[in-house]
């Protein structure tokens, strides 16, 4: 295998898929990237066995092959090179020769033959919407997403496709955030499509977000999600369990509604958690914590 690319061509698909690998592993090749080289450009590959990110290049390919590649490394190589730069990448045997300028790297390589296979995904529902959108929804529902909790369904956000709208809602059993955009389906859904996308995939999607004008296609299966956006393609496994009815803590009818400006209620709010609530206690108050 050998090819010849531009540094800042693979520098981002390079970025976004290391961030997939996981830096302690199990498995040796599950460390390392998938390079697949053919007449269609330049494939890569990152895994943890349950989020895959694939980023497609066109590239003029000198010799098609493929091989696996330390990620990390890699990556590592790739942002020390100097801008504009010309980066040749070729394979002989069980060693990788990275040559840049007056620059050469040589790297261990795994076979491809033990990389994991990509498993094909059945969609029953596909999504169409602009890329902000979904930024926007990630913005507005992730923070409220638990962390290591022993419920598994709380340790990611929830997913909701109706008849031309989506919905993304998060909670860690004390605070709960829901948002709600318009988007387009390839079918009527039949009552609605739930799905609960782990908190790695929400934080990996959110990476490969930019400004740019861009649909993104979602695809969304029994226990897959896949999401499409030009040459990348973010693939994970949906967490197995039933979110809880968030409807029920919705308030219906609440009797109080306060309107204000959101810059002056959010400096409001940074004023006030000066005092924590331990040196209120410290200074003579008393508070009770309610679950």
């Amino acid at each position: 295998m050998k090819f010849t690319i531009p540094r800042e061509s693979l520098l981002k698909p390079l970025q976004l898929v290391t961030g997939v690998v996981e830096r302690r592993q199990t498995l040796p090749v599950l460390a390392n990237l998938l390079i697949q080289a053919d007449a269609d450009g330049l494939s890569l590959t990152g895994t943890d066995l349950e989020v895959e990110m694939i980023a497609r290049c066109a590239v003029p390919v000198e010799q098609p092959g493929e091989i696996t590649i330390p990620a990390r490394k890699l990556a590592d190589i790739w942002r020390a090179l100097p801008d504009g730069a010309d980066v040749s990448v070729s394979v002989e045997g069980e060693r990788a020769t990275i040559k840049s300028g007056r620059s050469r790297f040589t790297l261990a390589t795994l076979p491809a033959a033990d990389f994991p296979k990509v498993e094909n995904v059945d969609s029953d529902v596909t999504v169409t919407l602009p890329q902000k959108q979904i930024g926007k929804l990630i913005d507005q529902v992730s923070f409220a997403m638990a962390q290591q909790d022993v419920r598994v369904f709380l340790n990611g956000m929830l997913l909701e496709v109706g008849e031309n709208s989506i919905r993304a809602v998060a909670t860690d059993g004390h605070r709960l955030a829901m948002a709600s955009k318009p988007c387009e389906t390839n079918a009527s859904v039949e009552g609605v499509k739930q799905a609960i996308v782990p908190r790695k995939a929400v934080v990996e999607l959110a990476r490969l977000l930019d400004e740019e004008e861009q649909d993104l296609s979602v695809q969304l299966g029994s226990n897959h999600l896949k999401v499409t956006k030009g040459g990348l393609t973010l693939t994970t496994k949906l967490v197995d369990g039933q979110f809880p009815d968030y409807e029920k803590v919705v308030p219906k009818d609440a009797s109080r509604v306060l309107h204000g400006d959101r810059n002056t209620l959010k400096e409001g709010f940074h004023r006030a958690s000066i005092y924590p609530m331990k040196s209120i206690v410290g200074s003579g108050w008393r508070y009770r914590r309610t679950h």
